[in-house]
């Protein structure tokens, strides 16, 4: 933004000062209201990552990101309530919106950004939040490599001119909150958990029909992986399956398909983190259209794709082992009784 605005010919003066901080904060806006023009507009672009799945969370990572978000944002806009501003753009992202493996703590500091344009704007303050998709070419994640993966889930990304067209049209309508997210919808809504009511009219009308004609499919018209899987030999069966763990594991790792991934190495020795493991995992689930919910912890239960591609076929698609074992699917059909039996004996945390 200062880039674009120093081409255009502005003048540039540069203060540094940490937003979270109020007195460092409110030091940088005397010197502006003492030595500089008169102060006529905030834009808070502010904030910092520190992702991870929920289970290795703490409330000393959800701080330190919610720190130049929810702090800084509150002290910008206390400090800057009884100036003539022009505008006061607040830079929020998709993930509070959509939501985004491994970053609740992100999704909640920029879903406090929207909350307070709203509140702004019921003060009769000016107040935008954009909830901004992936940008390419600058910031974190960019610099994170998150633009390719986020292909993969149907999200595109925004080059710096198109973020800045964005924002302009943004500031031209004085809209209070604004999602700037391109994206196949189809796809999105196909490779994640996203409710298809909230996207329904983003959707558009062909792939509406697509998700009625698919919600009325009966059990038996299985997709074409499933039926290939279910017509194969046992023997066979584990091959198909470890050549699909295969295939996706190489998409999220983003190696080159023509490698030969060793199948019993364990993925995060390739580089597979935690954030990757959920896009495998939503990917995995999306593409055997099962009707149930695979764990969170599938790929770190399951770390290779051996393991992986076993347990799909021998827990959650319930086809047997493929090596002449038992099949599981089939198991299990004793007493009843005793198995309810069983289940009430159990602690709470044993059950748990």
């Amino acid at each position: 933004l200062l880039g674009e605005l120093g081409r255009r010919g502005a003048a540039i003066r540069v203060e540094q000062a940490d937003v979270s901080q109020e007195e460092a904060l409110a030091a940088v806006i005397r010197r502006i209201t003492t030595e500089g023009p008169p102060l006529r507009g905030v834009v808070h672009s502010a904030g910092v990552l520190d992702d991870g799945v929920i289970l290795q969370q703490d409330w000393s990572r959800f701080a330190g990101v919610m720190a130049p978000k929810v702090q800084g944002s509150w002290n910008l806009h206390r400090l800057t309530a009884d100036a003539p501003l022009d505008f006061f753009v607040l830079f929020s992202s998709a993930a509070a919106v959509l939501g985004s493996p491994g970053q609740g703590n992100h999704a909640a500091a920029n879903a406090f950004l929207d909350a307070l344009a709203h509140h702004r704007h019921a003060r009769g303050l000016p107040a935008s939040s954009i909830n901004w998709g992936v940008w390419s070419e600058i910031g974190a994640a960019a610099d994170r490599g998150v633009p390719g993966r986020a292909t993969l889930q149907g999200l595109g990304s925004l080059s710096p001119d198109q973020g800045l067209e964005a924002l302009e049209r943004v500031l031209g309508v004085h809209s209070v909150q604004t999602a700037v997210i391109p994206a196949s919808w189809a796809t999105l809504v196909r490779a994640s958990p996203l409710d298809r009511a909230f996207l329904s009219e983003l959707l558009g009308e062909d792939a509406r029909e697509a998700d009625a004609r698919s919600s009325s499919v009966s059990p038996a018209e299985a997709p074409a992986l499933r039926i290939q899987l279910e017509g194969a030999a046992p023997g066979a069966r584990p091959h198909l399956l470890r050549e699909y763990v295969r295939e996706l594991a190489t998409r999220v790792l983003q190696l080159d398909p023509s490698e030969v991934l060793d199948v019993h190495q364990p993925l995060n020795e390739m580089g597979l983190d935690s954030l990757m493991a959920v896009e495998l995992r939503n990917l995995v689930g999306a593409g055997l259209e099962l009707n149930r919910s695979l764990p969170a912890t599938l790929v770190f239960d399951h770390p290779s794709i051996v393991e992986l591609a076993d347990y799909l076929g021998r827990e959650a698609l319930g086809l047997g082992d493929g090596e002449g074992g038992e099949d599981r699917a089939s198991a299990g059909t004793g007493d009843l009784g005793d198995l309810l039996d069983s289940i009430e004996q159990l602690s709470e945390n044993e059950v748990e």
